[in-house]
């Protein structure tokens, strides 16, 4: 478990991009607007929608590890930030999703945010610029001039600038939020959202390629019965995650843990004698299947998390110059996820 991942310091470095372009002023942008709940300024056709619940994250032992690569200078203002949830239209495999929006909330202290926005904009070389939208100022960067951030009383919303205008719309009351999408709230419903961090993701059709055939021979024949996935982590004492995969019927769930489980069984004492750092994993990972979804719950305590992180690190720092995580390839992530986070101005 690589924690200073690109993709897992995605959260952080978002609640960066928002908080630092935030600063507007007392009373600025609001345009008769109060606070909305978070899921209410995202748009109806997000297919992947994530909630951070930042307070718990920063009390767990990985709050450490997100703040490492975050501008010390920017670190105080992430005290503020109560949660993040997070909206974005994914595409099918190959495509690069453009529509992403989130939604910081906390007690955001603007005139702060208005020096930090300068100093780090001034940091980078680039110049800040706002336009208005409908009595909304909406403010980005020469470095980053498609993505945007707005302030809504206290929260901050910011992504693709296209996106923020829609959850603008959305805030006063023009236009759907996903709340209205019944497949996605299904699942959002079905969570527990207490948990540190939670996600769902409906499969757009063909991001999963076609296996061709069927039967046990074929791994890629249950895939194909995919429709959706739900997540949910937390990590104090222990670390669990349970990832469940939703597919199209009964029958492809039990295939599918049949498979994993056989795998697990064939190649788990092969994969473990190669990597221990796998083997632990394997051996806090179950597999079981209930109706049409498959869930794997991993259940790891603290002192194996940390040192698969450190020996993780360990070996990021041991690889040749220009070799990034996992040697070369990009970090797995949710489907859908833009590619970097929104770097801060």
């Amino acid at each position: 478990m690589n924690l200073r991942s690109r993709k897992f310091r995605f959260f952080a470095l978002a609640l960066v991009a928002g908080l630092g372009l935030a600063g507007c002023g007392k009373g600025c942008g609001k345009a008769g607007v109060g606070k909305q709940e978070g899921l209410t300024l995202i748009p109806s056709d997000s297919n992947v929608v994530v909630g951070v619940n930042w307070k718990k994250v920063q009390e767990s032992p990985m709050g450490a590890k997100l703040l490492e690569g975050v501008p010390p200078e920017a670190q105080p203002f992430l005290k503020d930030v109560d949660n993040l949830v997070l909206g974005v239209k994914a595409t099918p495999m190959g495509g690069s999703p453009k529509d992403f929006v989130g939604v910081v909330s906390g007690k955001l202290d603007t005139a702060a945010m208005v020096k930090q926005m300068g100093d780090q904009a001034q940091k980078s070389g680039a110049t800040m610029t706002d336009e208005d939208y409908e009595g909304v100022k909406i403010y980005s960067t020469s470095k980053d001039p498609d993505i945007a951030v707005a302030m809504l009383d206290s929260q901050a919303v910011f992504g693709s600038k296209d996106s923020v205008k829609r959850a603008l719309d959305l805030a006063k009351k023009k236009g759907d939020s996903v709340e209205k999408n019944k497949e996605v709230m299904d699942l959002i419903n079905g969570l527990d959202k207490g948990k540190m961090v939670w996600a769902v993701a409906t499969i757009p059709p063909g991001s999963i390629p076609a296996g061709g055939g069927g039967g046990m021979g074929n791994p890629l024949s249950s895939l194909e019965s995919v429709k959706a996935l739900d997540l949910a982590l937390d990590y104090n004492q222990n670390l669990t995650l349970d990832l469940g995969v939703i597919t199209g019927s009964k029958e492809d769930a039990q295939q599918m843990m049949t498979m994993a489980n056989s795998y697990k069984t064939l190649f788990g004492g092969s994969v473990a004698s190669k990597s221990p750092e796998l083997g632990k994993i394997l051996g806090g990972l179950s597999i079981d299947a209930k109706e049409n979804k498959v869930v794997l719950a991993l259940k790891l305590d603290q002192a194996t998390v940390e040192d698969l992180a450190n020996k993780a690190k360990q070996k990021q720092g041991a690889m040749p110059m220009g070799m990034d995580e996992g040697m070369g390839a990009p970090a797995p992530a949710v489907p859908g996820t833009p590619e970097t986070a929104p770097s801060a101005p």
